[in-house]
């Protein structure tokens, strides 16, 4: 962990991990933006003799929403996610997820040996290396690289 990543507090709100510094100034974006709108809309509505009061100070909290998308539009652009997720299923898992499809890990690899190429490929661009890594070696869809990639199971 660099020097940077030391200095920041993170906290946990509503499930997520956060940065208090980067929470604090979305908060207060927030705030000025939707405030600031809302009484903009106000100022144009509320006293306007050709709309209703009650439904000007509606117009002046629809304005006072646009605002309040808007900071949630700069506070994502402003504020980056700082996670990567790496997922890798381990065997025991992968038969669990074919107990679950109703299948066997043996039903798994035959099925796979033989499939249609495109399957194959699609499963390449999902990075599925541990039910591609169960191809027998000798049938026409097999790689080594499958093996390598699902670190060498």
């Amino acid at each position: 962990m660099n020097q940077k990543n030391k200095k920041l507090q993170y906290t946990e709100v509503w499930g997520d991990t956060v940065i208090i510094r980067e929470l604090f100034t979305a908060v207060l974006i927030g705030i000025v933006l939707t405030m600031s709108f809302y009484l903009l809309g106000e100022k144009i509505f509320v006293g306007n003799p050709n709309i209703e009061e009650s439904l000007a100070k509606g117009y002046s909290l629809l304005i006072g929403i646009t605002g309040c998308i808007l900071s949630g539009a700069i506070s994502a652009k402003l504020f980056r996610p700082k996670r990567n997720i790496e997922e890798k299923l381990e065997q025991n898992e992968v038969e669990e997820i074919l107990k679950l499809a109703g299948m066997t890990l043996e039903e798994e690899t035959e099925a796979l040996s033989i499939v249609d190429p495109a399957i194959i490929k699609e499963m390449e661009d999902l990075e599925l290396w541990s039910f591609l890594a169960l191809i027998p070696e000798g049938t026409p869809n097999y790689k080594p690289e499958y093996r390598e990639r699902n670190g060498g199971n």
